[in-house]
């Protein structure tokens, strides 16, 4: 899994969480790539199973994808909320937050949560 499928995959998030479908034109307005490296990304998804395009375009999450972008989520959450404790604004935290969860590794980012939890 590369940081740029987990890119798109937390996009597909976002967008879904504000509207019913989402499409690849969605993405290209969203993230303002151009549709060829929409598309690519969009199959190399598919062929990593973590998502399905259903016949009117729009972009399901198959069970591993809502694997895979469920541990995003709570990364980019448990990292938002320890840098808002810490003071950090939190358009400034959500930013960092997501930058981290690309970044880190599985097990880098379970030694920090297990740190940094009560």
């Amino acid at each position: 899994m590369t940081k740029t499928l987990d890119r798109y995959l937390y996009t597909v998030q976002i967008l879904k969480g504000q509207y019913h479908c989402v499409r690849a034109i969605d993405l290209v307005h969203y993230l303002g790539f151009s549709k060829p490296t929409v598309s690519s990304a969009i199959r190399q998804m598919r062929e990593q199973n973590l998502i399905e395009v259903e016949p009117d375009g729009n972009l399901l999450f198959t069970p591993e994808g809502e694997k895979r972008v469920h541990s995003l989520s709570r990364r980019i959450c448990f990292f938002q909320q320890k840098l808002t404790e810490a003071g950090v604004d939190p358009e400034t935290a959500l930013k960092d937050a997501v930058s981290f969860s690309w970044e880190m590794s599985e097990a880098s980012f379970n030694a920090f949560q297990g740190m940094l939890s009560p």
